[in-house]
């Protein structure tokens, strides 16, 4: 095995261990992966490695270096650092020079015709736009300006968010937000705080954060295909197709299978192996994460409030979630401790079984949710 085989080989390995890595932080807290190895994998991620390596940290070289490595890892992950918005930027753009120089000679061919560039720019220019958009709109801070509209745009369901105030910006906090503790502000609707925005996800952003994700995902998969297409070209122009036949280093023939032709191409062509081999790892990963975006948001909730809807989860299995008639002989959702169930008739309180029972008020539709966040100034639909 020849030295940049086994680069290449190291280099798909982390680029795997990224991909599971980025997978389980985002799709771990998951309802639909409760109970399995992706929340197990959280949690160790979460909570078990970093509590782990803190106390081998200040067992082995002290805690004056183990808290100056804390201080370290808040700067770069508790703050807004532009650190990782850089590399993304970089890495995006090394792979963008890596197709013109290494593709786009090829293109057209037999496989692609020459109005494939139409797609190709207008893809790449709604993805630049997106991404900025989303790095630099304001994402739905609170402030002393704005609470007012704020704490009116949503009303309190009192089972996820309850009228009260925000512990850090001493301002009333509005249902469905969240203090995010790297921009140090409360955003409405917030999603997550995203490291490679530089930026926080919500009211104000979402939109543009769908779509950088929907053209990223059309990015990865038809530039997987554009250069898989370049590589089925270069077969034909150095006679791989039929009888293909190479000679190594001794001077000896080797016949070539199809599969052989592909592989000798991309070790031929490091830039371009590199790169599709890339965009093939990143089309799936990009394209599972836009399906489940786009999926909470048509259900009417975020990122942020699974979890919550998990705590929720959680207490019905504890026997503590009921439905509770009031005066109009209407029902609300109510979790009522259990040292506190003897106050309450049980004439007028109905156990919640499943997390199915319980509906979620800021839910208005598929298309209605999904309307909302691309035009969230023309709408007034999530008003209780």
């Amino acid at each position: 095995m020849t030295l940049w085989s086994i680069t290449v080989l190291c280099a798909l390995a982390a680029l795997g261990v990224f991909g599971v890595w980025v997978f389980v932080l985002i799709l771990g807290p998951n309802r639909m992966f409760r109970g399995t190895v992706v929340e197990r994998a959280y949690f160790w991620v979460t909570e078990s490695l970093p509590s782990k390596i803190e106390r081998w940290a200040r067992g082995s070289v002290g805690d004056a270096v183990a808290a100056r490595a804390e201080q370290v890892w808040i700067v770069l992950f508790g703050r807004r650092n532009p650190l990782f918005q850089v590399i993304a930027v970089a890495l995006y753009w090394t792979g963008v020079a890596v197709f013109f120089t290494q593709a786009a000679p090829y293109i057209p061919n037999r496989y692609v015709s020459s109005w494939q560039w139409l797609p190709i720019g207008t893809t790449l220019v709604a993805n630049i736009g997106c991404y900025i958009a989303a790095c630099t709109t304001d994402p739905g801070i609170v402030d002393d300006r704005n609470v007012d509209s704020a704490c009116r745009l949503f009303g309190y369901d009192k089972l996820l968010y309850f009228e009260r105030d925000c512990r850090t910006c001493k301002l009333r906090k509005p249902a469905r937000s969240k203090h995010c503790s790297a921009c140090q502000h409360c955003i409405q609707m917030m999603d997550h705080h995203c490291i490679w925005l530089n930026n926080c996800v919500g009211l104000g952003n979402a939109r543009w954060f769908l779509g950088f994700l929907a053209t990223f995902s059309i990015v990865c998969f038809y530039g997987a295909y554009l250069v898989g297409t370049v590589v089925m070209e270069q077969r034909h122009l150095r006679g791989l197709v039929s009888g293909a036949v190479v000679w190594d280093e001794w001077g000896q023939p080797i016949q070539l299978s199809f599969k052989s032709s592909i592989l000798y191409i991309l070790d031929d062509c490091p830039l371009l192996a590199v790169l599709f081999v890339l965009l093939l790892i990143l089309a799936p990963a990009i394209g599972v994460f836009t399906a489940y975006q786009l999926r909470i948001t048509m259900l009417g909730y975020t990122s942020n409030e699974e979890s919550k809807w998990v705590n929720i989860a959680d207490a019905i299995k504890d026997g503590v979630v009921f439905a509770i008639k009031d005066g109009s002989h209407e029902e609300a959702i109510r979790v009522i401790e259990k040292e506190d169930q003897g106050d309450f008739d049980s004439q007028l309180c109905r156990p919640i079984t499943h997390l199915h029972q319980v509906p979620n008020v800021y839910d208005r539709g598929a298309w209605n949710n999904l309307k909302f966040v691309l035009h969230p100034a023309r709408s007034k639909l999530h008003l209780l």
